[in-house]
């Protein structure tokens, strides 16, 4: 029987027409692979919670949690995760990179240009649609 997926957030963080990506380090699971970011939702937190919490902790920024974009259940090799993405604007801070190695601001059309990860390509494509 296949275990629970992990249950992740992820945040599209916009600056007007660009979102803002984040590269993995190499010496992570999905090295040097580039993803939106966010993290593992924590027991009693709702997704907003969690991306706010988790955008707070890898970025250093504040942001508003806005509408729900996509779901993903990805499967690897080792474990599942169901993704769920949100469109976010920073309110306060300056990003700072915690836990990546790389960050880019990128329109729609250039998000083709990066390897991401398995789990975030649908929203990739989702955002390549609506532009």
């Amino acid at each position: 029987m296949m275990e629970k997926p992990l249950w992740v957030v992820a945040g599209v963080v916009t600056d007007g027409e660009r979102v803002l990506i984040t590269q993995r380090h190499d010496t992570e699971e999905a090295k040097g692979l580039w993803e939106f970011p966010g993290g593992k939702v924590e027991a009693g937190e709702t997704e907003p919670e969690a991306l706010s919490r988790e955008l707070k902790e890898e970025l250093d920024v504040t942001v508003e949690v806005g509408e729900f974009l996509t779901e993903t259940l990805h499967h690897y090799p080792t474990k599942s995760v169901l993704l769920r993405s949100y469109r976010c604007r920073c309110e306060a801070g300056e990003i700072t990179l915690h836990c990546h190695q790389a960050m880019a601001w990128v329109t729609p059309s250039e998000l083709a240009e990066y390897v991401f990860s398995d789990a975030d390509k649908p929203l990739v494509s989702l955002l390549r649609e609506q532009r």
